[in-house]
């Protein structure tokens, strides 16, 4: 596409959304777009996802610590409130639950605990790029936006903020042909380039079409904004060749907003036919209709699990896991299927292993101990690591494309938002020894459980035909959950057991993932020992 014709595109974009037209408009509209797909693009099928919050994820720069003027420009609480009760960065190894004294002096952990700031940047993403290549994973996720400037990147998150908010003020929010790059606008770019590199995808998790009221109090402006920032994004240089830019949106689910989606599709398609638009689910947790959105964040198959992988026994028999999850996937709609996101809750969430220490609390809103004085946020013990490593197994084979958020596969614990985003593990930092429920408890990052965690989303990489695309046949008895994923050409058989007791198989093919103890195998039985789970993949898909 050549820039005159983005830039036609993008004083069109109104029309997109169903503004008014008369016949003498020369303008490009809606029917003036490419034909759209109407399936994701098949990277987005085989891809293994890992969300990450900047600023809990890594400090690259410990030279530009988070300032006042961040929080209150992301939060709306005046800077001089936070001034006045003392704001400080929070240390990034501190007890998480343990309150600073500008915090209790500005009201509840429901208030102040967004506030806080660690110091992750783009720069300390960028320097751990290698790390996320090495868990498996074929795609990221990340919240960059300026709260107050959404057609930028937060200046906070990258290496010149003081100069980046000088030129913020000179723009005209309402006029994207005055929007610049900013220094760490031409950071994340940086970023994707590094990513691109590594064959592993970048999306932007965004606040559209509501964050868009930044730039307009009229609602078609707004959306026409969000649609030149799209533009913005996909191709950055305006040459025609998406290839350096970011690889599509996630956004909100709102079936209120359903036109806009619809209008991002057209314009997202347009510029980068490749690109994936993924809706995020509402705060509620309830999943709702497509619509516009290549596929959805899915935490459903979560929900059925937890409850079979409860560490203190299973709550239901894995012949109810394989009806209820039937159940769910013949409700997605099946070209779409494999591109939904496999999540472990929504948003509101708590960590995933807190979810399954704490397997019984079913209601996300009570997941936290101010609500249920005995849920328990400590940091998990072999039972709980064990039962994260099964779901990971799970996760990896079962159908919907596995979702990783950052730090759950070193045992990050925290209790629903926003306790949820605590700041990540690190092998070369020493954390603080947490207090929970009257006990110290150290706190470190679970080596062999980010081991195991590799090793599955590396299986599912590595054959994602199968285990995205293959057949699924359940074979469930008792607390012993068995299916088989087929291609024309491949097989997988799962097995996990709950039992109380080793339980022997038939299986084909060799151990590709183990989960607990090795299973012995002999004149092609296997034997799985309690409380553990395997992959065996016939030797067609073998390495």
């Amino acid at each position: 596409m050549t820039t005159a014709l983005r830039f036609a595109l993008v004083s069109s974009l109104a029309l997109v959304v169903g503004c008014g037209r008369s016949g003498e408009d020369p303008r490009p509209g809606p029917n003036d777009l490419p034909p759209i797909p109407d399936t994701p693009p098949a990277w987005a099928a085989d891809a293994v996802w890992y969300e990450i919050d900047v600023d809990r994820f890594r400090d690259g720069d410990p030279e530009r610590a988070p300032a006042v003027a961040a929080v209150a420009r992301a939060s709306g609480v005046p800077a001089s409130a936070l001034r006045e009760a003392g704001w400080r960065p929070t240390p990034w190894t501190a007890d998480p639950s343990t309150r600073a004294d500008w915090e209790r002096a500005l009201g509840s952990a429901d208030e102040t605990v967004p506030l806080r700031r660690y110091g992750g940047d783009l720069q300390g993403v960028l320097a751990k790029l290698p790390y996320v290549d090495s868990l498996g994973v074929t795609a990221l996720v990340v919240r960059v936006a300026d709260p107050a400037a959404p057609w930028h990147v937060d200046p906070w998150l990258g290496p010149a903020p003081a100069r980046d908010r000088e030129m913020v003020t000179l723009e005209d929010p309402g006029d994207p042909a005055t929007w610049g790059t900013s220094q760490a606008d031409r950071q994340l770019l940086d970023l994707v380039e590094a990513a691109h590199d590594r064959g592993l995808r970048v999306v932007l998790d965004v606040g559209w079409p509501g964050s868009m009221g930044a730039t307009s109090a009229d609602a078609d402006s707004a959306a026409t904004n969000a649609f030149a920032v799209a533009v913005r994004w996909l191709d950055p240089d305006g040459d025609g060749d998406p290839s350096d830019g970011v690889d599509g949106f996630r956004l909100e689910a709102d079936p209120s907003a359903a036109s806009f989606h619809r209008g991002l599709r057209r314009v997202v398609k347009a510029i980068h036919p490749e690109a994936v638009l993924l809706g995020r689910v509402p705060a509620d947790g309830v999943v709702p209709d497509l619509g516009a959105f290549d596929a959805l964040d899915d935490p459903r198959a979560f929900r059925v699990l937890r409850q079979f992988l409860d560490p203190a026994g299973p709550q239901i028999s894995a012949a109810d896991v394989a009806a209820e999850l039937a159940d769910v996937y013949a409700a997605t709609p099946p070209d779409h299927l494999p591109a939904y996101g496999s999540v472990a809750g929504g948003p509101e969430a708590p960590r995933l292993a807190t979810a399954l220490r704490n397997a019984n609390v079913l209601d996300d809103a009570e997941a936290t101990p101010r609500v249920r004085p005995g849920y328990d946020v400590s940091p998990p013990g072999p039972a709980v690591v064990r039962a994260v490593g099964l779901y990971r197994l799970l996760q990896a084979t079962l159908p919907g494309a596995p979702h990783l958020l950052y730090g759950d596969e070193a045992g990050l614990a925290g209790a629903r938002a926003p306790d949820n985003r605590r700041p990540m593990l690190w092998d070369d930092l020493d954390y603080a020894v947490v207090q929970t429920r009257g006990e110290a408890r150290p706190v470190a990052p679970d080596a062999a459980l980010r081991d195991l965690t590799a090793r599955a989303l590396r299986l599912r990489r590595d054959h994602a035909d199968l285990f995205a695309r293959g057949t699924l046949d359940w074979e469930a008895t008792g607390d012993v959950l068995r299916f088989s994923r087929q291609t024309a050409d491949a097989e997988a058989v799962v097995v996990v057991n709950l039992s109380d007791v080793p339980v022997r198989v038939e299986i084909e093919g060799a151990l590709a993932l183990a989960v607990g103890p090795e299973p012995a195998v002999t004149e092609g039985r296997a034997t799985v020992a309690p409380r553990s789970g395997a992959v065996f993949l016939s030797p067609a898909v073998l390495p």
